[in-house]
């Protein structure tokens, strides 16, 4: 990183020796306020010899602020610096592509090096997400109201560096759930929609009574007071229609032949809606994560007219399965039922 850094100093028109408090006391904001306005005229070839002078300090002074700010961090050996690191990496790379897209003349004249930061920012971006997760879990073991106002802060910085990090929706969703003390878990439908009597059973059907530490029921306790709710939500049931796809082939083996009638059914019922939680004092909905659960049926199976012997070992197979009825819709959406609870226990109690 320091070879591909010292790149910048080496581009500077500016003597190195200026006073550094007086560059620093300059915002890097501005100096790229300055750049943003001038690109527009640049890329026309349309500057004059004051403005070309203007974006040249601009960008140079710009990056080196930003470089002495690494550097320092650098130094300091601090847990938290690689955060301010990646963003300063970042800024000097935006502001490379800016002037990159330049005509050549221009980049000259500016005395302009590509910089290779690749490397740089994806370490210092996957440094500063290891200690945003690390730091937010330590905070999430005490979440009084100062810990969870600094968790926010920090899972809104890990999803502005990375919003695809895999530890994103497990912090939030503690978060949400840890300053609580009694959950109810209930199921709710629209009262139009015939659903097997059973259903919510199979949805809140779990071993454990907890999440994360937080016990929480599926039948309301009239002597308990809840603080939140975990509400799951069906708001749409869809049965396919029953499917029997035919494929007919002939097989051939030695001196015999066979007509083959592969036949497969299928047919499938999903349940979509969402998995809210609600702060149940303040009736506010805290995260509303919608889902898609589906339960399908296939079932495949062979008809043979010829002589077996032409037949390939998996035609064989398949001879040997019997014809069946297809599933009741009520079966299926029980199913659907089974799959949305693994989903839940995932969520919540996969820990």
């Amino acid at each position: 990183m320091m070879k591909t850094l010292k790149l910048i100093i080496f581009t500077l028109l500016f003597s190195v020796t200026t006073c550094i408090n007086a560059q620093e006391a300059k915002s890097t904001d501005e100096l790229d306020k300055t750049i943003e306005n001038l690109i527009p005229k640049a890329k026309k070839n349309k500057l004059s010899e004051k403005q070309l002078q203007s974006l040249t300090t601009a960008y140079h002074e710009a990056n080196e602020i930003d470089h002495k700010c690494i550097m320092r961090l650098k130094e300091s050996g601090q847990a938290d610096i690689w955060i301010e690191i990646y963003h300063r990496l970042t800024s000097i790379e935006q502001r490379q592509n800016k002037v990159n897209a330049l005509p050549d003349n221009i980049k000259s004249a500016m005395n302009f090096r590509l910089l290779k930061l690749e490397n740089e920012i994806n370490n210092s971006r996957g440094k500063a997400e290891l200690y945003l997760c690390a730091k937010t879990k330590a905070l999430l073991k005490t979440p009084n109201n100062e810990n969870l106002e600094e968790v926010d802060r920090l899972i809104y910085q890990l999803i502005k560096i990375n919003p695809q990090n895999k530890s994103i929706d497990e912090l939030m969703l503690k978060s949400a759930i840890l300053p609580y003390k009694h959950i109810l878990f209930r199921v709710a439908t629209p009262i139009e929609m015939h659903l097997p009597q059973d259903i919510a059973k199979l949805i809140l059907d779990f071993d454990d009574n907890t999440i994360y530490n937080i016990p929480f029921d599926v039948v309301q306790n009239k002597d308990t007071k809840y603080d939140l709710m975990i509400r799951i939500m069906i708001d749409q049931k869809i049965i396919s229609p029953e499917k029997i796809e035919t494929i007919t082939f002939e097989e051939t083996k030695d001196n015999f032949k066979a007509v083959v009638t592969d036949k497969t059914m299928t047919k499938s019922a999903a349940l979509k809606g969402k998995i809210q939680i609600i702060d149940v004092k303040n009736d506010e909905i805290l995260i509303n994560t919608p889902y898609n659960i589906a339960s399908t049926f296939r079932h495949q199976y062979a008809e043979v007219s010829g002589n077996t012997q032409a037949c390939t070992e998996y035609t064989l197979q398949l001879l040997n399965n019997e014809v069946i009825d297809f599933p009741t819709d009520d079966a299926l959406l029980k199913g659907a039922a089974r799959e949305l609870n693994s989903a839940i226990k995932n969520i919540f109690q996969k820990n």
